[in-house]
């Protein structure tokens, strides 16, 4: 009975070891032929920041799921790749629409180019205010 316990311990603990000593990659690879990069994400909803790791096929879902958060009266906060939403420089752009398709499209590519992009919705006036800043 002492051996099976030692060798099952043994047996967990390479197991643990090998796991620890793994390489975590930002790619991962689904087949042979598709690889697809992890996005870092650092977002706020209302000041509470949070962080998540995405794939590319959850960005555009994860977009969506911001501008719905703002349209039920949050500010939403985002930027890729672990940047942070706090910046010194004073480089602003500000985009206002009422088609969230637009602003979807507006937000991604801002942040793309490496914008920290805040998000608010006015009920009343039916408009997306997008402000990005680098």
């Amino acid at each position: 009975m002492k051996i099976k316990v030692q060798h099952v311990a043994l047996l967990a603990a390479l197991g643990l070891t090998a796991a620890s000593c793994q390489k975590n990659n930002e790619f991962s690879v689904i087949g042979s032929e598709q690889v697809t990069e992890t996005i870092h994400v650092v977002y706020s909803i209302n000041g509470e920041v949070f962080q998540a790791a995405l794939g590319e096929s959850e960005w555009d879902s994860f977009i969506e799921r911001m501008l719905a958060l703002a349209r039920d009266g949050y500010e939403v906060s985002f930027s890729k790749n672990r940047s942070s939403l706090t910046s010194q420089s004073k480089e602003q752009v500000t985009f206002v629409t009422t088609s969230e398709q637009e602003a979807h499209a507006w937000a991604n590519d801002m942040v793309n180019q490496g914008y920290n992009v805040t998000i608010s919705y006015n009920k009343k006036t039916g408009e997306y205010t997008c402000i990005a800043i680098k």
